[in-house]
């Protein structure tokens, strides 16, 4: 049987909690603003990834050998926190970084036609993970 008691005291301490998270929502300061980006810290920023993303795809396939799901989605962590670590040292919002990397991709093909370009805009078949029963 419920004891009314204990039930009444869970409501009441969740109803207190829920209150405190409201108000401290509420009244808490938001973030300052990010700024955009300069054209000159774009470029610095897709150089920095693209001189990470060979390292990062060599310790990927380290790590997981044979599973391109598992590759790909941590390549795009690794990219992620760099990308993060580096608007937050700049400044600057994350879709600008986020944009002078898609850019630099989609214009090297432009730039690099002598060699096959690892860094090519394209879409990752879907397969699914391989079962290893």
């Amino acid at each position: 049987m419920i004891d009314v008691r204990h039930t009444l005291g869970a409501v009441g301490v969740t109803i207190a909690s829920a209150l405190i998270v409201v108000v401290r929502a509420a009244t808490s300061a938001p973030p300052p603003p990010k700024r955009v980006a300069t054209p000159q810290e774009r470029m610095v920023v897709a150089s920095q990834i693209a001189q990470s993303e060979k390292n990062w795809l060599r310790e990927v396939g380290e790590n997981f050998p044979d599973d391109n799901w598992s590759q790909r989605d941590d390549f795009h962590g690794k990219e992620y926190r760099k990308l993060t670590e580096l608007t937050n040292e700049k400044g600057i919002r994350m879709e600008d970084a986020l944009r002078a990397v898609d850019d630099d991709i989609h214009n090297q093909k432009a730039r690099n036609t002598s060699s096959p370009d690892t860094r090519a805009a394209h879409a990752v078949p879907c397969k699914p993970r391989p079962f290893y029963d």
